[in-house]
């Protein structure tokens, strides 16, 4: 009983942080704010496979959330090395 309120209200709260960083992602005003919020939602999509693994006792789910986790990271160091940096 206790497991499956603590997964509800993770999931909502995992859904109202995709909410915003999904707002940050279309109304970002430059392209660092989108890459940040881009990076939000795979940290947020990572921790809702780590979630579904705890609540359904699959190991297999927490190696796919390494393997997404691995892939966010080569998407966000490349996306580091494209994108301008401010010069001040």
């Amino acid at each position: 009983m206790t497991m499956t309120v603590t997964v509800l209200i993770a999931g909502i709260l995992f859904g109202l942080g995709a909410l915003f960083a999904s707002i940050r992602l279309v109304l970002g005003p430059t392209q660092i704010d989108r890459a940040v919020a881009l990076d939000v939602l795979l940290a947020i999509v990572v921790g809702v496979i780590v979630l579904m693994a705890a609540a359904t006792d699959s190991a297999v789910t927490l190696v796919i959330a390494v393997v997404v986790s691995l892939l966010g990271f080569l998407g966000s160091a490349s996306l580091a090395k494209l994108l301008p940096r401010d010069r001040q």
